[in-house]
C-alpha cells in the first residue's frame, strides 16, 4: 500500500506540476494531476501485482532481496560456484571480487525492467566442507519503488543455480 500511495504521489505531483508549467489554470491541473496519479497507479500497481506474483513472491515485497544459503562445499569451491551462478541472469558482468574476504559484487545491464541491478555475495568459511553464502539483488537506482519482482527473480535464479550444482 506504501509503494501505491508513494507511485500515486509522485505521477499526480510530477504531472501536476508540468500542467501548471504550460497552463496556468490551477483547477484543471489539480484535476488532470488526480486523474493521472489515480491511471498510472492502477497500471502500475497491477503490473507490479501480476509479475511479483508470476514469480512466487508477495505483491507487497521489497526490491531489495536476499538470501542466505548454506553449502555443503569447502570455501573456495563456493566461492567459485557463486562466480559462477551469474550467468545464470543475462547481461550480469562482475565489477568486483575479493577471494581472501569473500565478496563478490556484480550488475545488470539495462532491460525493459529495471535499469540495472546490483548483486553481492559474501562467502564465508563454516569449516572445512561447509560454507555460508548470502546474496542480495537490489536495484541500481536507490529511489526505485517497484521492481516487478525482477530482483525476486534474481535471487530465486541464483540459489536454484547454487543448490542444483553443489
Amino acid at each position: 500500500m506504501k509503494k501505491l500511495l508513494m507511485i500515486f504521489f509522485a505521477t499526480t505531483s510530477i504531472f501536476g506540476l508540468t500542467m501548471f508549467i504550460n497552463d496556468r489554470d490551477v483547477s484543471t491541473n489539480i484535476t488532470s494531476g488526480l486523474a493521472f496519479g489515480i491511471f498510472m497507479t492502477v497500471i502500475l500497481g497491477a503490473m507490479n501485482y501480476l509479475l511479483v506474483k508470476r514469480v512466487g513472491g508477495k505483491a507487497e515485497s521489497s526490491v531489495r532481496q536476499e538470501k542466505e544459503i548454506e553449502l555443503q562445499l569447502p570455501y573456495q569451491d563456493a566461492f567459485e560456484l557463486c562466480k559462477n551462478s551469474l550467468s545464470s541472469i543475462n547481461g550480469t558482468k562482475i565489477t568486483h571480487e575479493d577471494v581472501e574476504k569473500g565478496i563478490i559484487q556484480a550488475k545488470t545491464g539495462v532491460n525493459i525492467q529495471t535499469w540495472g541491478d546490483k548483486l553481492e555475495f559474501h562467502i564465508q568459511k563454516v569449516d572445512e566442507e561447509v560454507s555460508k553464502v548470502w546474496v542480495q539483488s537490489r536495484p541500481i537506482v536507490p529511489t526505485t519503488l517497484i521492481d516487478y519482482g525482477k530482483n525476486l527473480n534474481n535471487i530465486k535464479l541464483i540459489s536454484n543455480y547454487l543448490e542444483e550444482n553443489r
